[in-house]
C-alpha cells in the first residue's frame, strides 16, 4: 500500500531503560509484512559512537569533559551520515545519558541531526519508570560503574529527552516535521499509522481513578467500558489508516506509590504489573496490540527508590497528559461523569479546557444509564438563544461509543 505521506527519516529518542531496538523491530516487522516497506534501524551509540569514545566504558566516556564527549559524538555522526540511503531509516539514539554516579549528560549535535538526517518524524519513546529501572538494574548486574540510575534520575532524563526532541524540532526549520511523545504501552498500530500515513492523533480522555475505585468495590463495569473504548480504537486504526489514538494509560505509574503503604525504612516494595498496573493486554484486547506489553510477575523495589521519586511521578502525570493533548488533533472523551457521581472528573475537565483553549474539537459520549439527569449535557449544552460559544462549538456529543471512536477531527 503506497502512501504519499510516508516518513522515511525517523528519529527515535528515549532515555536509558527504554527499549528502542525492540520498538524498531516490532515497527519494522509490521511495515514489512503489512506494507512491503524495507526498514533500516540504526542503533547509533552501539554501531557508531562506541568506536569513537577512545575509552573502555560508558562511565569513562561520561566522566570526560563535555568537549571531548561532543567531539567523539560528532566523529561518530560523520561516519554514520554517508551510510544513509533511500530506505526508511530509523535512527535510535539517546539525546541524554544518565548515570547514578555522574548524573545527566548530553553531547548530541542538534544542527548535524537536522542538516544531515533531516528527520520528518521525531518520536520520543517513554516507558513506566519502574520498568526502565528494572531494565537498567538487570543490565548493570549490581555494578555501579555500569550506570544504575535511580528512579528520580530516570524521570529527569525522561523529561530532558522530550525537551531535546523539541529543540531538534525547533531547529529543523521545516513546519512539516512532527515530534510525537509515544509510550511503549500505546498501540503499535498508532505508530504504524504515524509513520506510513502521517496520521492525525486523537487523545483518549476518560476517568482513571473512578474505574479503579469501583473495581475495588467489586464493580468492574467502568474498567470494562474503558477497555472496550481502546479495543474499538485499535480496530478503527486498522480500518482507517489516517487515525492514531494515544492513551494516558500507556504510562501507569501512580499505582506503584501504593506499594509504599505500611513500609518501614529499608524495606522493599512489592509490585506486580499483572495485579497492580492497568493491564495492557486487557486494555487493547491482545498482548500483541501494545508496542511493548508489560511483563507480568512480581517485582521488588527498594522503598527509597520510589519514595524519592513521589513528587516527580505525580508532577509528570499532569504534564504528560497535557503534552499528549497538545500534540493531538482531537479528543475522544469516554464517560466524563462516573456512575453515581454528579461531577466531571478533574483530569478530564482539565484536558477539555486545554483542548478548547487552542481550538481543538472534543467529542464526548456519556453512558445515559450513568447520567439519568443529563448532567454532562447541561455542562456542555447545544447552542441556545444567544447563539453558540466556543465551548459549545468545540465540545460535541456523540450518540454511542462506536460513533465517538469513529469521529474524526
Amino acid at each position: 500500500m503506497a502512501s504519499a505521506k510516508l516518513h522515511k527519516r525517523i528519529l527515535f529518542l528515549g532515555p536509558t531503560g527504554v527499549d528502542k531496538a525492540k520498538v524498531a523491530a516490532r515497527l519494522s516487522s509490521e511495515l514489512s509484512t503489512g506494507f512491503s516497506h524495507e526498514v533500516r534501524f540504526v542503533d547509533f551509540e552501539n554501531e557508531f559512537l562506541k568506536r569513537h569514545m577512545a575509552v573502555k566504558s560508558w562511565m569513562s566516556f561520561l566522566a570526560q569533559d563535555i568537549r571531548q564527549q561532543a567531539s567523539a559524538w560528532r566523529a561518530a555522526w560523520r561516519e554514520f551520515v554517508p551510510s544513509l540511503d533511500d530506505r526508511i531509516t530509523i535512527v535510535g539514539l539517546h539525546a541524554t545519558f544518565v548515570s547514578g554516579i555522574l548524573g545527566l549528560r548530553s553531547a548530541i549535535d542538534i544542527p548535524g541531526i537536522c542538516n544531515d538526517l533531516k528527520p520528518s518524524l521525531i518520536v520520543t519513546l517513554i516507558d513506566d519508570v519502574y520498568t526502565m529501572w528494572s531494565r537498567t538494574e538487570a543490565r548493570a548486574e549490581g555494578n555501579d560503574h555500569k550506570g544504575r540510575p535511580s528512579f528520580e534520575q530516570l524521570l529527569v532524563a525522561r523529561r530532558a529527552e522530550q525537551v531535546l526532541g523539541d529543540l531538534i524540532l525547533a531547529h529543523a526549520n521545516d513546519g512539516r516535521v512532527r515530534h510525537v511523545l509515544c509510550a511503549t504501552g500505546n498501540s503499535l498500530q498508532a505508530l504504524v499509522n504515524l509513520v506510513v500515513f502521517d496520521a492525525q492523533l486523537t487523545y483518549l480522555s476518560f476517568p482513571i481513578s473512578a474505574p479503579r475505585e469501583l473495581a475495588e468495590k467489586g464493580d468492574r463495569s467502568f474498567i470494562a467500558l474503558i477497555n472496550k473504548a481502546h479495543q474499538l480504537a485499535a480496530r478503527q486504526m486498522r480500518h482507517d489508516r489516517s487515525r492514531a489514538f494515544a492513551s494516558p494509560l500507556s504510562i501507569d505509574e501512580l499505582p506503584i506509590l501504593n506499594a509504599l503503604a505500611g513500609l518501614q525504612k529499608g524495606e522493599s516494595a512489592q509490585f506486580d504489573c499483572a495485579r497492580d498496573r492497568w493491564r495492557l493486554d486487557e486494555l487493547w484486547g491482545s498482548p500483541d496490540e501494545p508496542i511493548i506489553c508489560i511483563d507480568s510477575g512480581n517485582r521488588t523495589f527498594p522503598m527509597e527508590q520510589i519514595d524519592g521519586a513521589v513528587g516527580l511521578i505525580k508532577a509528570d502525570l499532569g504534564a504528560r497528559d497535557r503534552r499528549l493533548v497538545l500534540q493531538s488533533s482531537s479528543l475522544a472523551i469516554v464517560c466524563p461523569k462516573p456512575p453515581g457521581e454528579e461531577r466531571i472528573t478533574r483530569g478530564v475537565r482539565e484536558e477539555i479546557d486545554t483542548a478548547v483553549a487552542i481550538g481543538m474539537v472534543c467529542y464526548f459520549w456519556q453512558d445515559p444509564a450513568w447520567d439519568p439527569g443529563d448532567y454532562v449535557g447541561k455542562i456542555f449544552p447545544p447552542a441556545g438563544s444567544m447563539g453558540i460559544g466556543q465551548t459549545q462549538a468545540l465540545v460535541q456529543r456523540k450518540n454511542s461509543l462506536e460513533e465517538l471512536i469513529r469521529a474524526k477531527p
